[in-house]
């Protein structure tokens, strides 16, 4: 099976070279370019991983990624975001402004290969669910890919389980979980930003449950109330 691809974007430097070494040793065909290069193409490698790689302020990566997901060729492909700072402003703003997921440029190899590889399974699994599908491109445009270390209170036998939003959209979420929970039960999702809760809990409920390929579930939660609201600007969503 051919590796899954990558673009790896941001200045020259140890970070770069470290990410990009990180990234091949973690199974991917990576692509290396400086921002200005990337965006200055009109057609780039095709790419199941998207990582900005940057050094600079958290106001200055902040537009890198805006400016790259802008791209029509990278729509729809998850982006990583590795940057200095760990706390739950600089997460949350990666999020709102359209990242997959965030991550220290101290973190460890174990780490970003799981991170990785996480989200390149997730826009595969992605990308199978919608084969054959009768096209609707303002679903596709409101739902994106999301890798969100979550807390799930089942509020209607008290279990709390650990797992991850694997993807969000307007309406709601899917969590990939250890187990699965039955229709319709009450949950509250407890949000972490990297290694620390963001004190935000959205409330839903349970839509179904299917088994995944990794051996995990997967569950589909609609967001209740004004949880759709608060995802929405968490997340960046349109609408």
């Amino acid at each position: 099976m051919p590796a899954p691809p990558a673009l790896l974007v941001g200045p020259g430097g140890p970070q770069r070279e470290r990410i990009s070494e990180l990234l091949r040793e973690a199974g991917l065909e990576v692509t290396v370019l400086s921002e200005s290069d990337a965006l200055a193409r009109r057609e780039l490698p095709p790419a199941r991983l998207l990582v900005l790689a940057h050094r600079g302020s958290r106001t200055d990566r902040e537009a890198a990624q805006v400016r790259l997901l802008s791209h029509p060729a990278l729509h729809g492909v998850p982006l990583l975001v590795v940057g200095p700072e760990t706390d739950v402003e600089s997460y949350g703003g990666a999020l709102a402004r359209g990242a997959a997921a965030y991550v220290s440029s101290d973190a460890g190899p174990g780490e970003l290969h799981d991170l990785a590889l996480r989200l390149v399974r997730a826009a595969d699994r992605r990308t199978a669910s919608l084969a054959g599908r009768p096209a609707r491109p303002e679903r596709r445009r409101t739902r994106r890919p999301l890798l969100l270390k979550v807390e799930v209170e089942d509020r209607r036998g008290g279990a709390r389980l650990a797992g991850h939003i694997v993807d969000v959209g307007l309406s709601g979420c899917r969590l990939e979980l250890g187990t699965s929970l039955a229709r319709g039960t009450p949950v509250g999702l407890q949000l972490h930003a990297y290694r620390e809760s963001t004190g935000i809990v959205l409330a839903g409920s349970v839509r179904w449950t299917r088994p995944d390929e990794s051996g995990m579930h997967l569950v589909a939660v609609r967001f209740n109330g004004t949880s759709a609201v608060v995802a929405r600007r968490l997340f960046g969503l349109p609408g």
